[in-house]
């Protein structure tokens, strides 16, 4: 009986996913069938759609763009970070793969507190403390070996070959090494890389890596003891130990990416898989989840009312988010709270609809930045695989790892590193995400697939640091709530919410005068979003894929920024 229910719940938006307008597709939206990529980077997505092409599934493509991504996008993908993976096969089977980066054995929870040589404490964002071990290629390894179909090596060739033979510099590579020029003249390696002269790498220009070559041949060649063992590993080891750096090859040796149970949410007739912690798809699930509580027609209108509910929910889950999650595996985490229905309707009880509720006073006691990458991929089956992978700042630590060719993450700083320290995105975490060793550092990040009938209707995910939640729970809002198109949902205003600093970011010029003073009589502090580095700053980059019940997809890439969406046949 329940499950006749719950078909007959779904079957009206099917209906609706099969009836939306088809928007007409631009640079970065394509339309048709086979499979499709939607990326920041089009050499790394065209590369998978190659391999859809070469008779590769979603998984061996989103291999093989995470690795070509490595090569193309340095800002944020990586070999030196980590990440989470999330699929779902067109028959139902889910995997999610935990490979955030973990803090070295000889960290300790007074790491970034006491002072050091010079008087100062080590830094948590440079330097050679800032650094976790990295966990993408174990994870990648991971995933590969579970779905892949296509052998190991021809899907890690490609990055190889990008890196050998270089890749042209776009545009907006070109702007992103602008922008971090001052932090990555500081280190000899990376300067020589991105700033040939001095100058930012000049767009049009062709960039080989051979160093990063020769490491991405080890892990072709050997796979994940390419990176972890042998001549890679000893190279990190000598590096670091010359830096005075923590990570070791015992480290390496010792790390896993782990298999996770997905978190599960129901939202506006759709089901949603998402990532658990350390990532902070609980906060997503808490945010969908307390729209049906306190009635999706009040969210359903675009408009300040409904911003006003969307801000007082962001705000109570993040929160929720700061206090409870990090690693499970040790105290202190209960991510099973975020979900709890009965604690919930207490929370959604708590939103006065005329008022809002300064931070401080809120039941409970007590920002990170857009470097981080996400894409997602689907092939001709429907099967669907969403990826979001981070080296926290842009270019990370901006320290290239002597002689191998990648850039170290500077993922320490996403911990509780000082009792009541906001961190580099401006969050003050709590116990539950403080530095131990061997530790998973809490993440925004929260890859994410939308089933709809038993089909993967959407898969999607954003970079953004601490907006990645709220940007994730607006596109779902958008596309189940209010029935818009992909596109439409993806390129909608945004804004954000995030308890502290208590007042709500939106994207300048995309929100009218009158709804910044409506929300302003509601209480609440409005500002644009700005950044030292981006004083205009914009929220999110999703990179998303629709299914449409005929078959059809429907790949988007966020006009915010470049990258693409690609399909195997698009649409004539």
């Amino acid at each position: 009986m329940r499950k006749m229910v719950r078909r007959l719940f779904l079957i009206p938006l099917v209906l609706l996913l099969a009836s939306l307008p088809l928007a007409a597709a631009g640079p970065q939206v394509q339309h048709g069938a086979g499979g499709a990529v939607a990326a920041p980077d089009e050499t790394a997505a065209r590369i998978g759609i190659d391999i859809l092409k070469q008779g590769g599934n979603a998984a061996d493509a989103a291999v093989a763009v995470s690795f070509a991504l490595a090569v193309t996008w340095p800002e944020a993908g990586n070999l030196g970070g980590g990440g989470f993976w999330i699929s779902r096969d067109a028959k139902g089977k889910v995997l999610v793969i935990d490979y955030r980066e973990v803090a070295p054995r000889g960290a300790r929870r007074d790491l970034f507190v006491h002072p050091r040589e010079g008087g100062k404490p080590p830094s948590s964002t440079e330097g050679p403390f800032a650094s976790g071990v990295p966990g993408t290629v174990a994870g990648l390894a991971l995933a590969h070996r579970r779905l892949g179909h296509l052998p190991w090596k021809r899907v890690v060739d490609p990055a190889v070959r990008l890196a050998r033979g270089g890749f042209v510099v776009t545009e907006e590579l070109t702007s992103s090494v602008a922008k971090e020029k001052d932090r990555l003249a500081r280190e000899r390696e990376t300067a020589t890389l991105l700033l040939p002269g001095a100058e930012p790498l000049a767009a049009g220009t062709v960039l080989k890596q051979p160093e990063l070559a020769r490491t991405l041949e080890a892990i072709r060649d050997h796979g994940a003891d390419g990176f972890y063992r042998g001549r890679v590993a000893r190279q990190i080891e000598e590096g670091q130990a010359r830096d005075g750096g923590l990570i070791t090859r015992g480290d390496l040796g010792r790390y896993q990416a782990k298999i996770r149970n997905p978190t599960l949410f129901r939202f506006a007739g759709a089901e949603v898989i998402t990532t658990p912690a350390p990532s902070s798809g609980p906060a997503l699930a808490e945010m969908g989840m307390l729209v049906q509580l306190v009635g999706m027609e009040k969210i359903r209108p675009r408009d300040a009312s409904s911003a006003h509910w969307m801000a007082e929910i962001e705000k109570r889950s993040f929160r929720d988010r700061n206090r409870y999650l990090g690693d499970p595996a040790f105290p202190n985490v209960r991510q099973k709270l975020l979900t709890d229905p009965s604690r919930l309707k207490v929370i959604a009880a708590s939103i006065d609809p005329n008022r809002s509720t300064p931070s401080e006073a809120l039941r409970l006691p007590d920002r990170e930045k857009p470097a981080t990458t996400h894409f997602s991929v689907m092939d001709s089956t429907g099967a669907a695989v969403a990826i979001t992978t981070t080296l926290n700042d842009s270019f990370g630590n901006a320290r290239l790892a002597p002689g191998l060719g990648f850039l170290w993450n500077n993922e320490m700083d996403d911990f509780a590193t000082r009792p009541g320290q906001k961190n580099l995105y401006g969050l003050i975490q709590g116990e539950a995400n403080a530095v131990a060793p061997g530790k998973r550092m809490l993440s925004s990040m929260c890859p994410s697939i939308a089933v709809v009938g038993g089909r993967n209707a959407l898969v999607f995910g954003s970079p953004g640091g601490s907006t990645i939640p709220t940007t994730n729970f607006q596109v779902l809002v958008n596309v189940f709530l209010r029935g818009e198109p992909l596109e439409a949902a993806v390129a909608a205003p945004r804004f954000h919410q995030q308890d502290f600093p208590d007042k709500i970011e939106y994207e300048g010029s995309r929100f009218d005068a009158a709804w910044i003073t409506a929300l302003e009589k509601l209480g609440h502090r409005v500002e644009e979003r700005a950044t030292d580095r981006e004083p205009h700053a914009k929220l999110g980059r999703v990179h998303a894929i629709a299914l449409r019940s005929d078959g059809t997809m429907t790949a988007v890439a966020d006009p915010r920024s470049g990258g693409v969406g690609l399909v195997v046949r698009p649409s004539p």
